[in-house]
């Protein structure tokens, strides 16, 4: 009986001292629609590298610096807003969006890349066009 019931102390404590699982419901996230700034600069990344500028891609990625980022950045404006700068690089940005990508993950996919590019290379806001409206800053 003792040892029942000292066992049953020990369980009790074992089990008082360590944090319960909790496990929530429903999505993680910043809302719809958003996305975090981190991973708005990860995807960007991911896709300049592996779409823009890689072996085998448009752009090497040794010439990937910062007057090319604004040149990117500017066609990636322009393109999203239906124009043309008259750049080489509108027909680099239009490889984001290939055969198989619908028009609203094309946007996004423009957005993060221009979120990468402004901030690794301290490009200013832009003023028109692209205003990275899926990323959640605050």
């Amino acid at each position: 009986m003792i040892r029942s019931i000292s066992l049953l102390a020990v369980v009790t404590v074992f089990f008082g001292f360590t944090a319960p699982a909790i496990i929530s419901s429903g999505s993680i996230g910043t809302g719809p629609g958003q996305i975090s700034p981190r991973k708005a600069y990860a995807q960007g990344k991911s896709l300049t590298f592996k779409v823009l500028a890689c072996k085998g891609c448009p752009i090497q990625k040794s010439e990937l610096d910062r007057d090319r980022a604004i040149s990117l950045a500017a066609s990636l404006e322009a393109v999203y807003a239906d124009e043309k700068t008259g750049s080489p690089d509108d027909n680099v940005v239009r490889e984001l969006c290939g055969p198989d990508t619908k028009e609203k993950d094309c946007g996004i996919r423009m957005e993060v890349v221009h979120y990468f590019l402004t901030r690794r290379y301290k490009l200013k806001t832009p003023i028109r066009g692209i205003q990275n409206e899926v990323i959640n800053e605050r």
